[in-house]
């Protein structure tokens, strides 16, 4: 789920979570979310295996944590967010 720095070439628009820190895993599908809105489409947010994200992070992420990131993708999202 989370990779060293990619040293493959990514292709225009994808991005790969080198971090468990749940502020910087927020601030990438942030920065995704809002890169998708500029181009005009519609954006529904669909997050699956949540509990990968709780086991990977280890102590450091907390259900709370992780249902305050949720919310605050919530008000970032124009369209549903569907977990």
């Amino acid at each position: 789920m989370f990779l060293s720095k990619p040293k493959v070439t990514t292709k225009a628009g994808e991005t790969f979570l080198n971090d468990s820190n749940l502020n910087h895993v927020h601030a990438e599908i942030e920065k995704s979310i809002q890169m998708l809105n500029e181009g005009g489409g519609k954006v529904v947010l669909v997050i699956d295996q949540l509990d990968l994200l709780l086991a990977a992070g280890g102590d450091q992420i907390s259900v709370g944590a992780l249902g305050d990131m949720l919310l605050r993708l919530r008000e970032v999202c124009i369209h549903p967010l569907m977990i």
